[in-house]
């Protein structure tokens, strides 16, 4: 590619100080008045009758069109290269549809600074930039879906009704857009479909799945109000294992690709867990080509997967069996918790984690859920462990669940391993929370315990990795209330600061509520098998 100043002409990349920049309306400037900045419109031009244009963003203000001043200077710049960068002049007001994938960018996309780029994982969505980038369409179905998810999370965040109305409508744009989508040969196998699909199913739209095709109804609900409407998420989840099948081993030509790869096996994998369903086939095929890349660094997360497959195929069959009898119970899923602890031993050193302990205001160790911070490589990482962690509480939780229901009083003697492992994974979910919130260990000791720096101001997109883990750290029955509280009270701060409903009506579950994830009353996501 040719340098920026031959692509514009030698003489319109050179940058011209032009004195500080004016972030008044262009009215003011042009009448010399003082702007007030009020939005949607000034009080001058309110004042006067006058039709005020908006204010330039940040990055207009930044990076201005220097043309005209650089045709004073020099006569020689020909009038179709002043014509070409006139016509590229961008509104000075950000619209509603910017701002609102901003905030979702913000909010949502992760990226480590300094990271290997040869790494398959260090953030969180951190390859969606570059596809809203490359979409053929500027107003694609992933950038339709994108800015209609952070309108919606805007709109919560901010507690801004009105703009509900408008997220809805584009909503249904992008359902509009993505049926025409799949219709496309070629389109549907892109990464942006699938992204596409991922966000979608981040703020519960109602996907139905046909064995034939996929079709997609206009119902859906933005931002999950409520946990029942998890439901949905499911059907969602069984049309993303069939676009991984129809996308083939395409899938792993681009980093970009393997990333939203391994990203939707992690929620697929998931979302098979609280149906207690088997993995899909489509995935598990697509899982061991993965294989086959033979990138080191996948290989932890690559034998995860394995396991996941075995304690799900298990699960469905303790359903579908109609399997009640605690010792069997115990006998199906003991070993997989087995192989769940040697995974974690023979974990690479990149894998592992620090302990530190936190000091107060007062430079004292805080007291309660405050006091560990675990410390992890990265975010992938830190959202394995926590995935490791959940699963040992599917398996204990199923063996405590029959036992106190079905079994004899010497098994329901013998629960206390069980209850230990669900105390201990539930610890250590919650000692995670600091790091995927953007917590940082200060400088300053005592005692050997470290400060940690923590601003409810800075965007925490690692809480979205977060949200359920530690969700299901809380809905235990070995949860003690003053730890579900400081639970409830981190998901809560979560949603408001990510415009995440989801995580408001989790958090007044767990105010509300004392009962295990695994009850009937609570578990959103279909029948618990045994109960």
């Amino acid at each position: 590619m040719p340098p920026l100043n031959k692509c514009l002409g030698e003489d319109q990349g050179k940058m011209v100080n032009t004195g500080k920049p004016s972030r008044a309306c262009a009215t003011c400037k042009k009448r010399k008045t003082k702007c007030d900045l009020l939005s949607p419109a000034c009080s001058q031009c309110i004042k006067s009758g006058w039709k005020c244009p908006g204010f330039p963003s940040e990055a207009d203000v930044n990076f201005r069109n220097q043309t005209g001043i650089i045709q004073k200077k020099n006569k020689s710049v020909t009038p179709n290269a002043v014509s070409v960068l006139g016509a590229r002049t961008r509104s000075v007001s950000p619209s509603i549809t910017d701002q609102a994938t901003s905030f979702f960018i913000q909010q949502y996309v992760l990226t480590i600074n300094g990271a290997s780029s040869s790494a398959p994982l260090r953030g969180n969505h951190e390859y969606l930039p570059g596809l809203l980038r490359n979409e053929t369409s500027s107003f694609g179905v992933l950038s339709t879906i994108t800015a209609a998810a952070g309108l919606a999370a805007l709109s919560n965040a901010g507690n801004a009704p009105a703009w509900r109305s408008e997220a809805f409508r584009m909503y249904g744009k992008a359902i509009r857009q993505l049926r025409d989508a799949l219709q496309d040969p070629v389109e549907r196998l892109s990464d942006q479909i699938l992204a596409a699909v991922m966000v979608m199913g981040m703020f519960e739209v109602r996907l139905v799945y046909f064995p034939v095709e996929l079709q997609l109804t206009e119902s859906q609900t933005i931002s999950s109000a409520d946990v029942n409407s998890m439901q949905s998420f499911s059907h969602h989840t069984i049309a993303a294992a069939q676009c991984i099948e129809m996308r083939g081993p395409g899938q792993f030509k681009s980093e970009a690709s393997l990333k939203l790869f391994i990203q939707m096996r992690r929620i697929i994998v998931m979302t098979s867990h609280q149906l207690q369903e088997p993995i899909p086939y489509a995935l598990t095929k697509w899982s061991k080509w993965a294989e086959r890349l033979g990138i080191k660094e996948l290989e932890p997360a690559n034998r995860f997967a394995e396991i996941n497959e075995i304690l799900a195929r298990a699960r469905a069959e303790l359903k579908y069996q109609d399997i009640k009898d605690p010792e069997t119970v115990a006998a199906r899923l003991l070993p997989i918790d087995d192989m769940l602890n040697e995974w974690a031993r023979s974990l690479p050193p990149s894998w592992s984690y620090r302990s530190y302990r936190s000091i107060g205001p007062g430079g004292t160790p805080s007291s309660g859920y405050d006091q560990q911070y675990d410390m992890y490589y990265d975010p992938w990482v830190a959202c394995v462990w926590n995935s490791y962690r959940n699963i040992r509480l599917l398996i204990h939780e199923s063996i405590i669940a029959a036992t106190l229901k079905y079994g004899t009083e010497d098994q329901k003697a013998n629960l206390q391993s069980s209850g230990k492992v669900l105390v201990d994974m539930a610890n250590g979910i919650c000692h995670s929370a600091a790091y995927h919130l953007g917590h940082q260990p200060g400088h300053r000791e005592a005692g050997g315990v470290k400060e940690f720096t923590n601003s409810n101001d800075v965007p925490s997109p690692g809480g979205w990795l977060l949200l359920w883990p530690l969700f299901f750290s809380a809905m235990l029955r070995t949860t003690p209330k003053e730890q579900r509280q400081w639970v409830a009270k981190t998901i809560r701060q979560m949603g408001l600061q990510m415009g995440l409903r989801l995580a408001m009506s989790m958090a007044t579950m767990l105010e509300e509520r004392e009962l295990s994830f695994s009850h009937n009353d609570t578990f959103f996501l279909g029948t618990w098998h045994p109960n």
